[in-house]
This record gives C-alpha cells, sequence and structure tokens, in this order.
C-alpha cells in the first residue's frame, strides 16, 4: 500500500453518511516471468468488523516491474468515528487482499498463483497520511 486518502471532510458523530476511502496498492513481482491477475479482492477491518469490501480491476506485472491500482472503499461514517483514538488522532485499519493469477514461463508453462496479503495500517486523521504500515504476503502454488 503506497497510501491513502480519505475523500470529502470527517463527518459528525452521529451521521448516516459514508467516507471513500481510497488506497494506492501495487503489484510487484520479482520474477522473470509476467504475472497476469484477475480481479483482486479486498476486505477491510476496524477491530474484527467489516467496515468495507472492494473490488481492483484485472492486469498484469511485467517481469520485475510493479503495477499500481487504486481502490475505493466506502464506509460508514458512523464505524470510523468510534474507532478513531481522539488523544492520538489515528487510526487502525485492517485489510485483506487476495490476487488471483497465474504465471506463464518459457511461453508453454503455465502456473496458477494466489497472492494474500495482511496489512495492519494507522491513519493519522488529521493530515490523512499513513503513520504506520505493517504487511504480510502469502503466495500459494
Amino acid at each position: 500500500m503506497n497510501g491513502i486518502s480519505l475523500a470529502g471532510a470527517i463527518p459528525e458523530p452521529g451521521s448516516k453518511s459514508t467516507v471513500s476511502l481510497t488506497a494506492d496498492v501495487s503489484v510487484k513481482n520479482p520474477n522473470t516471468a509476467m504475472f497476469k491477475y484477475s480481479n483482486t479482492t479486498t476486505t477491510l477491518y476496524i477491530g474484527e468488523t467489516v467496515v468495507g469490501e472492494a473490488r481492483g480491476p484485472s492486469g498484469q506485472a511485467r517481469p520485475h516491474r510493479t503495477a499500481r491500482m487504486n481502490i475505493t472503499v466506502n464506509i460508514i461514517a458512523e464505524l470510523l468515528l468510534s474507532n478513531i483514538n481522539v488523544s492520538a488522532g489515528t487510526l487502525q485499519l485492517r485489510s485483506f487482499s487476495r490476487i488471483p493469477g497465474r504465471v506463464k514461463m518459457l511461453h508453454f508453462i503455465r502456473k496458477h498463483i494466489v497472492v494474500k496479503m495482511n496489512c495492519t495500517v494507522v491513519i493519522n486523521v488529521l493530515s490523512r497520511s499513513i503513520e504506520d504500515q505493517k504487511c504480510m504476503k502469502r503466495v500459494k502454488l
């Protein structure tokens, strides 16, 4: 995850509106083969509660390159406001992303791969920037 942006103003408590959170995400391919991936799924959590789910477009990550995409999630404002650490002005989110795809090697060997990534992100709500981020990825062949 390269960056996060919150669209619009932070709503008042008790508001029934939604907040759009856009994440700038990268898929890095360290291999010598092209990685073609189908639609991605990202689920966003605050604590253990699912607060949003987004689908990303299909695409490809060329060998030794990084493909970037933006994923937008609409979150109910009340869930955001009830979980902000007021004294620090921060919000801790967890995300789980699943990126299924395939790698084609030597023009005839195809291997199906699923990349799964768990991230914990601490967002400074006032400056709308990422303060801390930890991600763990797993590749299933």
